[in-house]
């Protein structure tokens, strides 16, 4: 078998690297001489290896670029629901290791839904996600105050601070983050519930004289421990409806400042901004 000099031997390898890089740059990327070309022209690999460096260097770049802003998002994202999810397992400490919860049916025990670990942890549950809807409310609520979807004239777009606008570009990014954890788990304890009152039906109390109040005291129970979650869901969503039409605006607004406002259009502006006033 022949054995390949190092020169040919790095050509190859060379040949093989570029073809990757070429299937991995942009379509518009301006042609050049293939690998194979340059080496039937007497290059030495050298000399292809920083003609092609030079026409990915920049595709090379923006790929980094990306992958960082994705990592610091992903950090966001991480840290936002991490803290909802440390609070939500301190709930976890008093019925860990409790064993599945059943009660007895017609036909054998009745195993409630792994889900549901028994009252306490679900209504600390509960007001853990009722704590975190209090907190988005007061933390972000100015953004939706300051009205940005509701500016009608070129003196209140040029009145807005450009940094209060990229601020609160920033701070609604980090609201969606935590709005997207906190109804998923709004969801998953609605859903646990009605699970858990769906096993209610198969319960069968006979050694009980009063059966049936009990196990309608039961559903009742867990109705009540939810109507406020459920109250309290509803009104983040709106927010989260109106978070979203001030992110558009603002968005909107940050393209048209440097359209039509003077660098001196915003010294001495107060924010919030209220219409076209």
């Amino acid at each position: 078998m022949a054995i390949l000099n190092r020169k040919t031997l790095a050509a190859a390898q060379l040949v093989a690297g570029t073809a990757l890089l070429v299937l991995i740059g942009p379509p518009s990327a301006e042609p050049g001489p293939s690998a194979s070309w340059a080496l039937e022209a007497g290059y030495e690999p050298q000399q292809i290896a920083r003609r092609e460096s030079s026409r990915h260097r920049g595709v090379r770049r923006q790929f980094e670029e990306n992958a960082r802003e994705e990592t610091l998002e992903d950090a966001t994202s991480a840290s936002s629901s991490g803290a909802l999810a440390a609070a939500l397992a301190s709930c976890e400490k008093d019925s860990n290791g409790t064993a599945s919860l059943t009660l007895p049916g017609a036909k054998g025990a009745i195993k409630l839904d792994s889900c549901y670990r028994g009252r306490e942890k679900f209504v600390c549950s509960l007001n853990t996600l009722l704590d975190e809807a209090k907190k988005l409310n007061s933390e972000f609520a100015h953004i939706i105050e300051a009205k940005y979807p509701a500016v009608s004239s070129v003196d209140a777009i040029c009145r807005i601070k450009p940094d209060a606008l990229s601020a609160d570009l920033t701070k609604a990014g980090t609201f969606g983050a935590r709005f997207k954890d906190l109804r998923a788990e709004y969801d998953r304890s609605i859903g646990c519930a009605m699970k858990v009152e769906q096993n209610l039906k198969q319960v069968n109390l006979g050694d009980m004289p009063h059966s049936a109040e009990i196990l309608k005291s039961m559903n009742d129970t867990l109705e009540a421990d939810l109507k406020d979650v459920a109250a309290t869901r509803q009104q983040i969503f709106d927010l989260n409806e109106k978070m979203q039409a001030s992110q558009k605006a603002i968005v909107t607004i940050e393209k048209l400042r440097p359209t039509m406002c003077l660098s001196t259009s915003a010294a001495g502006a107060e924010k919030p901004v209220s219409g076209g006033q």
